[in-house]
Order: structure tokens, then C-alpha cells, then sequence
């Protein structure tokens, strides 16, 4: 990748990331980096592009999560550096991939680069899912009781990630494909869960100060 690239959204896109909610700042894009450019090294794909794609995909979730994806892919249209740095059909390609990275996505991603962003964008560990969803939980649903918290994050989780969820890789992706198998066990075991679920509770609170009203 260009160094000058790299050097411009680390000063210039990183930091804006501190304005999202915990569960979509920086620390997770940096992980959907690193799973991008781990997925794109098979196929014959501008590194550039992918890196641009992952770095600006979730930029938008400060103004809305509902279309975050659309604001996001705006960001990176409008953003003076790319639009010098990159050609007119290679912005289009990475705005319809920043759209097309949802997990939701009712249709197929449209270019190879939403393929990546999209697959990237899927959680591969129990501890990472736990606590973005769990601080999803916090930030939106923080009047409710312990119980109802739980049973909030499991119905996310196994709608998401269960046997028939609608989060998909369309790349092969053995952590990806590991990670299921993982989730199924907590899905499988709501006891199992809650006291999971208790831990990552106290992990968010204590080192990120994520609190909430109700107590257990």
C-alpha cells in the first residue's frame, strides 16, 4: 500500500472514529483492516482500494446507525485527499462496497471489494462479539433490567449468528467459519451465556467506563 495514503487517514480518518459509539471505533476498524487485507491477498485486487474501503466503512455511525453505510460511503467521496488520490470509477467501486458491507445486505455485495469489506466486517471472536453487542445493549437499551439486557444480546446474537443467521462471508474465511461454530455453543446454552454475558457486563464498565442504570 502508499505509504502517503496510509500516513493521511491514520492523521486525518482515524480520529474521527472517537465520535461513534464503543462497539464501532477504532479499535474494530482496525480489525476489519487486518481481516480485509488477509482476505484480499487471493484474488487480484488494488490493496489502496481495500484499505480505503475498511478504513472509512463505519465512519458514519455518529450520525445515524440505521443508513451509517451511505453517510460513510459520502465521507469517503467527499474526502478532498481521495478524490486527487483515486480515479472517478475506482471512488464508485469503493462507495458501492462501503454500502454493500452491511450484514443485512438483502442482495449479493456488488464488486469483489464489497465482498472483502463485507466478510471483514463479521465479528471471528466470542470476546468481540460479546462486548460490541453488549455495549450496543448498554448505549440503546440502558433502562432495562439485567435479565431483559440478556435476553436483548442473546436474540441479537443468535438472529445474527446462528444456525441460519443473516451474517454471511461471501470470501472463504476459516475464522470466520471457526467463529460460528463457537457461538453456537453459548447459543446452545443460555446459562452458559448469561454468565458470559456478566463478565463482558463488568470487563465494559471497569475499562471502558460503559455503565448502566439497572443493576444485576
Amino acid at each position: 500500500m502508499n505509504q502517503e495514503l496510509v500516513d493521511y487517514i491514520e492523521k486525518n480518518v482515524y480520529p474521527l472514529y472517537e465520535r461513534n459509539d464503543w462497539s464501532h471505533q477504532l479499535w474494530h476498524i482496525k480489525e476489519v483492516i487486518r481481516r480485509s487485507l488477509k482476505l484480499a491477498s487471493g484474488y487480484s485486487v488494488n490493496l489502496d482500494m481495500v484499505y480505503v474501503v475498511a478504513s472509512f466503512h463505519d465512519l458514519g455511525c455518529f450520525v445515524s446507525r440505521d443508513n451509517h453505510e451511505e453517510i460513510s460511503a459520502h465521507l469517503m467521496e467527499s474526502d478532498p485527499f481521495i478524490q486527487k488520490y483515486f480515479k472517478e470509477d475506482e471512488i464508485q467501486t469503493m462507495s458501492e462496497a462501503i454500502v454493500d458491507h452491511r450484514g443485512s445486505l438483502e442482495y449479493v455485495p456488488r464488486s469483489i471489494y464489497g465482498k472483502i469489506i463485507s466478510s471483514a466486517d463479521r465479528l471471528t471472536t466470542i470476546e468481540e462479539l460479546m462486548r460490541s453487542t453488549h455495549s450496543r445493549t448498554l448505549e440503546f437499551f440502558s433502562d432495562i433490567r439485567w435479565e431483559e439486557m440478556i435476553e436483548e444480546s442473546y436474540s441479537y446474537i443468535k438472529k445474527k449468528y446462528g444456525k441460519g443467521g443473516y451474517a454471511k462471508s461471501y470470501i472463504p474465511n476459516s475464522e470466520f467459519d471457526q467463529f460460528l461454530k463457537d457461538v453456537q455453543v453459548y447459543i446452545d446454552d443460555y446459562e452458559l451465556f448469561s454468565k458470559k454475558l456478566k463478565e463482558v457486563d463488568e470487563f465494559l464498565r471497569k475499562e471502558y467506563h460503559i455503565n448502566r442504570e439497572k443493576t444485576i
